[in-house]
């Protein structure tokens, strides 16, 4: 264990398991995202997006998420629980990934049709 890991946060040690468990105390947002954004490791990213969905955060983080995240699939599902109209509309066009593009245009539908309003009653 290198000197580092006894005065960094634990989101940030060098070992991706101790990483992985600190997800789960993490309680802020931004924190969250910078680990989706930054971290090497697949299943720390993932997790952390899940943790981050689960806290039910403004769309601020997930539009900081398609726009930095170099994970196609954590922008794939960042698209699938925002709500800003207009950033779909931006992923639907530029996103470097035509599956993405096209989960940002299904759900712009769903949000335009109101597909599932009747389902949350």
């Amino acid at each position: 264990m290198g000197l580092l890991n006894l005065v960094r946060p634990k989101w940030k040690h060098s070992d991706s398991d101790v990483r992985r468990k600190a997800i789960s105390s993490i309680g802020d947002p931004e924190i969250l995202a910078e680990i989706i954004i930054s971290d090497g490791e697949w299943f720390v990213r993932h997790e952390a997006f899940e943790a981050l969905r689960d806290m039910k955060p403004d769309q601020t983080h997930y539009r900081r998420l398609v726009r930095e995240s170099p994970d196609e699939e954590i922008r794939r599902k960042a698209v699938k629980v925002m709500t800003d109209e207009s950033e779909l509309e931006r992923v639907a066009q530029e996103d470097k990934y035509q599956y993405i593009r096209d989960a940002a245009e299904h759900r712009l539908h769903e949000l335009r049709t109101g597909l599932w309003d009747n389902l949350a009653s």
